[in-house]
């Protein structure tokens, strides 16, 4: 397992906040649900502590019953929720609004699922990991 460092920009929260445990990612969801008094929920970057170029970066949609992760690698991956949804939904990163598509929110329980695959992992998710789909970026 390795640290990661989980970036988030808010005016009362603690940025950086590093994770080396199943409990200190729990936390941290526990912090981006607890800021969420804006109009959108947050996006977390996450990334190695003691590299962060040489692995994938996540970004993390983390709201209170939803929200979404992508992996921006080689090829990038992403959560898919209603593939059959059409259209974007905001979420709020360094307090700039993203528009994210509809099609990759998904329960929170996956995406907590996804975070700790990337710790458990040491910064590489496994391939064949259910819960992240092959995206296009372009």
């Amino acid at each position: 397992m390795a640290t990661l460092k989980a970036v988030y920009n808010h005016e009362t929260g603690a940025s950086p906040f590093l994770i080396a445990t199943q409990e200190d990612l729990n936390e941290l969801i526990i912090r981006v649900i607890e800021l969420e008094g804006g109009p959108v929920p947050s996006i977390v970057e996450l990334a190695i502590n003691d590299d962060p170029y040489g692995f994938p970066h996540l970004y993390a949609g983390i709201g209170a019953e939803s929200g979404f992760v992508q992996e921006y690698w080689d090829p990038a991956r992403a959560t898919l929720g209603d593939q059959a949804a059409t259209g974007t939904t905001l979420f709020d990163f360094a307090d700039n609004t993203q528009e994210i598509p509809v099609r990759q929110v998904v329960p929170l329980e996956i995406v907590r699922a996804v975070l700790a695959a990337y710790l458990e992992h040491g910064g590489r998710i496994p391939a064949d990991f259910a819960e992240l789909h092959f995206v296009d970026v372009n």
